[in-house]
């Protein structure tokens, strides 16, 4: 092994790590090596090592940080233990890749980033929305001014049929969310990024649990929840357990005069894989998929379509594109993080007042 390599540890075996971070660190074998993996469920932790060629698996990740002293962690946890695992990865001395959302409130977020100051270490949240392809274009034409001043936005995915039956998603105890968490936190985030990163000021918003938690006899499948591969050891599912919300919808507004529709579900009657995002400017207005700019040029209405590439790595490509920037910028060859801490506590700050919003049924003001 080359001493320039970075050794490179999971915490978590689920899905998210054998799908996506995995194959993502192994693409880049000339600057990281994987050195081990732990999970609370032992013999997962030893079958994904075996699988993947990886000299060590545990069952106590503090054993691992403490034995194996790895460069670089990917935490891959359920969100309500992203704060525990990250803090204790960056104290052990490693920079970290967490998955989203970096924790279960603002606080726990704010927390994570004082301990990655503290300890001199990088903390990258994996907002892997930003790294395809589609989304650094969509960034480039905002940039470019071609929409003049934005002002309104919309941005959703919902699923039809898509409640995850293969871990913890759907308990809050272990996840904190539904999937405001799991494809939410994508949507926000790209557009808040998209636009700048203005600040949240005020959200109004209602969760609903209407349909995760009855049996309704469906025939669905993995790859409906965006688990098409990675599952090895699928938990039992029982949906007399679901206890987050199913959908979740409201509205925000942003410093600069700027509004946000906004709506995500697992289980909604709508038509399948239903995913959509609109910003409108004074010059000119952008859909993400498609990608269509609408204009005026010579006195004539004009809708662009601009080529994207294909994105080389398939459904996880975000995840490749992440975890190769995270790379460069800790080598030094890149300057600084793509996903920055303020723009992640601004999402979290959103994300909370959406929770707290419905609890209270009023709009919540941002402080």
């Amino acid at each position: 092994m080359s001493e320039s390599k970075l050794r490179v540890a999971v915490i978590g075996t689920g899905m998210i790590a054998n799908a996506a971070h995995i194959p993502a660190w192994k693409n880049l074998k000339k600057d990281v090596e994987l050195v081990a993996f732990a999970d609370k469920l032992g013999e997962r932790s030893e079958l994904l090592a075996k699988e993947h060629g990886v000299p060590k698996a545990y069952d106590d990740w503090r054993k691992m940080l403490q034995e194996v002293k790895p460069d670089l962690v990917s935490v891959c946890s359920p969100n309500s233990y992203h704060k525990e695992h990250t803090i204790g990865a960056l104290e052990s001395g490693a920079h970290v890749l967490c998955e989203k959302p970096i924790a279960t409130s603002h606080a726990d977020a704010a927390a994570m980033y004082a301990a990655a100051k503290a300890a001199g270490k990088l903390l990258m949240i994996g907002q892997s929305a930003r790294f395809y392809n589609r989304a650094q274009v969509a960034k480039d034409i905002l940039d470019s001014g071609k929409l003049g001043q934005p002002y309104f936005a919309e941005t959703w995915y919902m699923r039809r049929r898509g409640i995850p039956t293969w871990g913890q998603f759907h308990m809050k105890e272990h996840s904190g969310g539904g999937p405001v968490y799991d494809l939410g936190v994508h949507a926000i985030d790209l557009l808040f990024w998209l636009l700048g990163s203005p600040k949240v000021k005020a959200v109004s918003s209602q969760t609903y649990t209407k349909i995760g938690n009855r049996d309704e006899k469906l025939w669905t499948s993995l790859a409906d929840s965006g688990a098409g591969e990675g599952v090895l050891t699928p938990r039992p599912y029982d949906y007399r357990e679901f206890d987050v919300e199913d959908m979740a919808a409201g509205y925000m507004r942003l410093e600069g005069d700027l509004t946000i529709f906004f709506k995500t579900s697992w289980a909604a009657n709508v038509p399948k894989g239903h995913g959509h995002t609109l910003i409108l400017g004074t010059e000119g207005g952008l859909t993400l998929d498609p990608m269509v700019l609408a204009t005026n040029m010579n006195g004539h209405q004009i809708e662009v379509t601009p080529d994207v590439p294909a994105d080389a790595h398939g459904v996880f490509a975000g995840h490749w594109g992440e975890t190769a920037h995270f790379v460069r910028v800790i080598k030094g060859e890149e300057k600084e993080l793509i996903v920055k801490p303020e723009q992640v506590l601004n999402v979290m700050k959103a994300l909370d007042a959406l929770y707290q919003s419905s609890a209270l049924g009023h709009e919540v003001i941002v402080e």
